[in-house]
């Protein structure tokens, strides 16, 4: 019932938010302004011949700006009445001569030729709107093969372009026919030749010519004229296309186009990061407060560093290190979702022509030696990178939109429903989601994925239908990176990236929900009805207007719909996720300090370095607590305890070769000056550490030798060691404390104990050596005492190297 309670408010929502835009702004519905040939304009036919395409024309109203700017888009009108009139004589015949548009604002009719040749005229008059009326041109008598023919670059298509001419029903022979290769803009013409400019008609009419195709993939235009009043044929230039395509060309622009794309989205997060990025973790404090603060937090994080699988994989690397718990991650997770639409919706503005300019100023930019100002180059230079990535799988894409053999491949998915008002085929849908999944696994970045989908659109072979499962499927393929990061983490760690995966799944459920819910007189699904509503143009014109926005727009509001549905239900979200996968009554769970996922945050990296450390200190001082207490003072021996302290002796050598190993590969991340003098200190504090753990040993060694001796220390000797050990053990618990504090003066207590350690250990060495004059203590037995004073004291130093080292260890603590 909460569900479907849920689900109505989201679904009400959109239809009152969509009816309100819809309505808001005079769209001028039964005004024309503007006459758009759709489709039929420069057909060829032979005399008596229905032309192969109706003529189409859109009628559309005036232009309205859009609801967050742009050039806005124009309604389309219905009910006016469209006459098709032949013009200047030519003897076309329309059927029907007149109609009315649709509630698309669509007009068609069929036409057939005549019997004269050479261009005719008919005129498409919206009636009561004749200022707005437009002009095709058709041309009679003619019949090409090869227009819009597809090649293999760098070859000679045999008979590639073939004219046939005919007048009054009979071939028209010695007819010259002129050829002509067109420029175009994207230079697709160079090295290709024509290798029969003019070729004079054959008793059946023919001309033919080959093309020799150029290397480069694109449209290859040759324009055909043929002037020759006395054969009655005055035919102006007719451009048909052949299309050259090169595929180890093509595939080598698109995977460099996506591959500069993905690195400038790399290079643009590492330089926010570099200006921003030790705010990082003031950002994280704030993780704990509640749900909204936390996919702020997430939605802020993912937005700097460019990428939602980067988030999740720190936030994994957090969990597994003890910093969050489930609740919190998951909050971070649903942010990092929303996050990563930004992305999208950068490279959805047409700022292409800024990428040159914003390359060559953030590379010069990046020659500074300040970091802050590095980082501003390089978030400049990936700006620049991106866009020019983008540009050229745009570019290719967009020339490969005209081949036919790559629509038909589209057509696979097309989820466009199959005529106005009906459904959106569910199986092309599904099939969408998966090549969206498929495509972010492989290239591990729904970014990118992102990129493609908005190049694929820009280029004219998927539409808007389309294009939003793609998207889906993006969301879901994200998630691959957050369980494969998870695999070796602990179960907390696993169930947040099962929250990751469910979130992006019940997303694209209720998507897959609201597709099928229609709105409108023409049943849109709601969803994109209302994206349609709130974004500049109309991405349902028959010819698609702003379609890379709209994307943008739909993957923005639709992880924050999801959002919005489940962040009342936090708790409860966490709690289905511990129920899919939970953790054995029987088995702890395993924090990993030390956590690589934390390691491209260097301030949280170093802040566990600490924290291990004083982990280290504490340890190690149990370790000699253990020693002296229980073994050395009573005089006795436990073999088993001796195991249990080897043990844990052999665990801190572990850990100090674990924070070494940690510590170098920090040094290997980009650091600030701060940070860097930070490292040295804490390799000094962990050898320190290890030290102390050492001396357990040499303790337990003195212990063994009483035994074997089968005697005990003086009663004025245990009283020494005990003072002794008191301080010591009060210097210890000050310098613990102090690992984990900015309060300076348990600094300046340790360093005062450490003093009284040595003042005790030359008073009570002196008076030992007056007890083994008296003969109170024996030879043995004496050794045995002052060789431990001197352990205690070597242990007081090295807890006295740490504490002269911790003021500055506090003070780059509290700023990390």
């Amino acid at each position: 019932m909460l569900f479907r309670t849920r689900f109505g408010a989201v679904a009400i929502l959109f239809l009152a938010l969509s009816a309100l835009l819809a309505g808001c702004s005079d769209r001028g519905e039964h005004t024309v302004d503007l006459v758009r040939i759709m489709q039929g304009d420069e057909q060829c036919a032979l005399p008596g011949r229905e032309f192969p395409r109706e003529i189409r024309v859109e009628l559309l109203g005036p232009q309205v700006p859009g609801l967050l700017g742009g050039k806005g888009s124009r309604a389309p009108v219905g009910g006016v009445k469209v006459l098709f009139v032949p013009v200047d004589g030519s003897d076309l015949v329309v059927t029907p001569a007149e109609t009315i548009s649709d509630a698309g604002g669509l007009a068609a009719a069929k036409v057939r030729a005549g019997q004269k040749t050479g261009d005719q005229y008919l005129k498409i008059i919206p009636v009561g709107f004749e200022s707005k009326s437009v002009t095709l041109r058709l041309i009679s008598g003619m019949q090409i093969k090869g227009d819009e023919e597809e090649y293999r670059t760098g070859t000679i298509g045999d008979n590639s372009v073939e004219v046939r001419l005919q007048k009054d029903n009979k071939p028209a022979a010695g007819v010259p026919v002129n050829f002509k290769l067109l420029a175009t803009s994207e230079g697709a013409t160079s090295n290709a030749s024509i290798l029969s400019p003019t070729v004079v008609t054959d008793e059946r009419g023919v001309a033919k010519t080959s093309v020799k195709l150029g290397q480069k993939t694109g449209i290859y235009q040759v324009g055909i004229e043929v002037v020759d009043p006395d054969a009655g044929f005055l035919i102006r230039s007719k451009t048909i296309k052949l299309l050259g395509f090169n595929l180890w060309a093509v595939v080598i622009a698109v995977l460099g186009g996506l591959t500069l794309f993905i690195f400038g989205m790399k290079l643009m997060g590492d330089g926010i990061q570099k200006v921003a990025g030790e705010n990082m973790k003031k950002i994280l404090q704030f993780f704990a407060r509640n749900g909204i603060v936390a996919v702020l937090a997430g939605t802020l994080v993912t937005a700097v560093i460019q990428s939602s699988s980067a988030t999740t994989v720190m936030v994994i690397g957090f969990i597994n290190a003890g910093l969050l718990t489930l609740t919190q991650a998951i909050g971070i997770i649903f942010g990092a979702n929303v996050g990563t639409t930004v992305t999208a919706q950068i490279i959805s503005f047409n700022l292409s022509g800024l990428a040159l300019p914003a390359i060559t100023l953030g590379f010069l930019i990046t020659l500074s030696k300040k970091r802050e100002i590095n980082g501003w180059g390089e978030t400049l230079l990936g700006f620049g990178l991106l866009f020019y990535g983008m540009t050229m799988m745009s570019d290719e894409l967009r020339v490969l939109g005209d081949f036919p053999s790559f629509k038909e491949f589209f057509k696979a998915f097309d989820c466009m429903p199959a005529e106005p008002g009906s459904w959106m085929p569910l199986g092309a849908v599904l099939g969408a989601i998966g090549i969206g999944i498929a495509a972010t696994v492989l290239i591990q970045s729904s970014s990118a994925a992102m990129g493609i989908v908005l190049a694929l659109a820009g280029s004219g072979l998927i539409n808007f239908y389309t294009a939003v499962p793609l998207l889906l499927g993006t969301n879901i393929g994200t998630t691959i990176t957050a369980m494969l990061a998870a695999a070796a983490a602990n179960r907390v760690a696993k169930q947040a990236a099962l929250a990751h995966t469910l979130f992006n799944v019940f997303g694209v459920v209720l998507m897959l929900i609201l597709f099928y819910v229609p709105y409108g007189s023409e049943r849109i699904p709601v969803f994109l009805y209302f994206i349609n509503a709130i974004t500049p143009g109309d991405v349902f014109a028959a010819i698609p207007q702003n379609v890379e926005r709209h994307i943008a727009m739909a993957h923005t509001f639709f992880n924050v719909t999801v959002v919005i549905v489940l962040l009342p239900f936090l708790k409860q979200f966490a709690s289905l996720c511990n129920w899919l996968l939970p953790i054995p009554h029987d088995s702890k769970i395993k924090i990993k300090m030390l956590e690589p996922g934390l390691l491209n945050t260097p301030s949280i990296a170093l802040k566990q370095t600490v924290t291990a450390i004083r982990k280290m200190v504490k340890d190690a001082w149990a370790m000699v607590d253990e020693a002296v207490n229980k073994q050395f003072l009573p005089g006795v021996s436990d073999k088993e305890r001796c195991e249990a302290l080897a043990a844990a002796e052999e665990r801190i050598d572990e850990m100090q070769a674990e924070v070494t190993a940690y510590l170098v590969q920090i040094t290997r991340k980009q650091l600030t000056e701060p940070q860097s003098e930070l490292v040295p200190l804490l390799m000094h504090c962990t050898n320190d550490a290890e030290r102390i753990a050492d001396h357990t040993e040499l303790i337990l060694q003195l212990t063994s030798r009483l035994v074997k001796n089968e005697k005990k220390l003086s009663e004025a000797g245990r009283k020494d060691l005990r003072k002794m050990w008191d301080v010591l053990n009060d210097q210890a618990k000050n310098v613990i404390n102090a690992l984990g504090s900015d309060n300076p003066d348990m600094v300046k207590f340790a360093l005062k104990d450490e003093r009284k350690i040595n003042k005790m250990a030359d008073k009570f060495e002196s008076a030992h050596i007056d007890r083994l004059r008296k003969g109170n203590c024996t030879m043995t037995n004496g050794v045995i005492f002052i060789e431990m004073l001197g352990e205690l004291a070597k242990i007081g130093d090295h807890l006295s190297n740490i504490a002269e080292r911790t003021p500055e260890i506090q003070k780059h603590y509290v700023n990390l």
